[in-house]
């Protein structure tokens, strides 16, 4: 099945988003907050783990490809595993179904499995996840949580088109120099922002982006989707308890 990707594209993000308002969210219910991890790590699109036939799928797993432009600004063509949802079932069960197949897999020295959602539009318009999907990442996370200073929430204005929230975050020196440089060397490439080891989005490079700081798009524009922006900005933060 080859279904055409949506690109995310990576711009600079010196200013907030046109569409969007920064969003005070200290008042966000904090009970059971805990900690989280975040990453930003380059995406290996020219190891393709599907390329040769996986043997026998599990239950609800399928491999499939996508199209999308490669780094040479041609369209290509691109595998990737997906697991369809139970009904019921949690983003945690999902994945502990999937991940044991997955690690059977071999991957070049320096390569891993990340997981992100698959989204399909319900019948209100609001994108819900319908499964889980792979991704090759390579290498040490170029920043992570450990690089944040500040994290706030974009919500939409009201202006224009609805826009889904997203957390600005805003990342330390070294961090934002890290991020700079890896933009700079890795343009026409596909980086992963990684939260709890859940893709939450797959931009492509456009251009080097200075400023250190950093976009994560929620899915959908309901009042779930708020709820979960606020709650990833404070816990970026450091705020939880």
């Amino acid at each position: 099945m080859l279904v055409r990707a949506r690109s995310m594209l990576l711009v600079a993000l010196a200013l907030s988003p046109s569409a969007c308002t920064k969003k005070k969210d200290d008042a966000v219910d904090l009970a059971g907050l805990r900690p989280i991890t975040m990453e930003i790590v380059v995406v290996d699109d020219d190891f393709d783990p599907f390329a040769k036939p996986a043997g026998t799928l599990p239950e609800s797993v399928s491999v499939r490809a996508e199209e999308r432009l490669s780094r040479s600004g041609f369209p290509a063509t691109f595998q990737y595993a997906m697991l369809v949802k139970k009904p019921g079932e949690t983003y945690v069960q999902a994945k502990e179904r999937f991940s044991p197949w997955l690690s059977t897999l071999p991957l070049p020295a320096g390569r891993r499995f990340v997981l992100g959602d698959v989204m399909e539009d319900d019948e209100t318009g609001e994108p819900r996840p319908i499964g889980l999907r792979t991704y090759v990442v390579a290498g040490e996370a170029i920043v992570t949580h450990a690089n944040v200073v500040d994290a706030i929430v974009l919500e939409d204005d009201g202006k224009g088109p609805i826009q889904p929230p997203a957390v600005l975050v805003t990342l330390d020196a070294v961090g934002g120099e890290r991020f700079h440089a890896a933009t700079r060397e890795h343009v026409k490439e596909r980086l992963a922002i990684v939260v709890d080891d859940k893709a939450m989005s797959v931009p492509l490079v456009q251009s080097p982006i200075p400023g250190g700081r950093v976009s994560i798009s929620m899915h959908g524009t309901d009042d779930r989707a708020v709820a979960e922006a606020r709650r990833l900005a404070v816990a970026l933060r450091g705020k939880s308890r």
